[in-house]
């Protein structure tokens, strides 16, 4: 299951950025040569970057590519290392499900209150449900990388190579 998330994230990050960049680059090419500037790209790429800024701290997660100070896990073994990993999964957890209650009430209320985007007249929670979407799929993978670093510090413990 956790190749065809990665593939999901994957898939929706490059999308994303693919879209961001054209948008921006159009933007660039009409403004030097027309002098007219495409109004609805801002909006656009903002509120993609809200969701690329989301999905990216997830699949960094996922790869174990977010900067740490390893310090004091790396000295401790047994129990405490496994409360260190507990603690720190548990603090990424709830700041992932705050991000994604606060983001669904975001996205009910814009729905409730029929909230348009200013250039596209779009539906905003469109755009908003990135953000708690996003924050879903961080949820998933801090709680995978806890899972994952129990697994390996049991292992180093038990003599088995990971």
């Amino acid at each position: 299951m956790s190749k065809a998330i990665a593939y999901i994230e994957n898939t929706i990050l490059a999308v994303t950025l693919g879209i961001m960049s054209i948008l921006a680059f159009a933007n660039v090419v009409s403004r030097y040569l027309f002098h007219y500037s495409i109004s609805f790209t801002e909006e656009v790429t903002v509120n993609l970057f809200v969701l690329l800024t989301f999905l990216g701290a997830a699949a960094g997660i996922r790869m174990n590519a977010h900067l740490g100070f390893t310090m004091l896990f790396d000295k401790l073994s047994g129990v405490p290392k496994k409360a260190l990993i507990i603690l720190s999964c548990a603090l990424i957890s709830v700041i992932f499900l705050i991000f994604v209650y606060f983001g669904y009430d975001m996205v009910s209320f814009q729905i409730e209150s029929e909230q348009k985007t200013p250039s596209l007249g779009w539906n905003q929670w469109v755009f908003t449900l990135g953000f708690p979407v996003g924050c879903l799929f961080g949820l998933y993978r801090a709680i995978e990388a806890g899972f994952r670093e129990w697994k390996q510090v049991s292992n180093e413990e038990s003599g088995v190579k990971a």
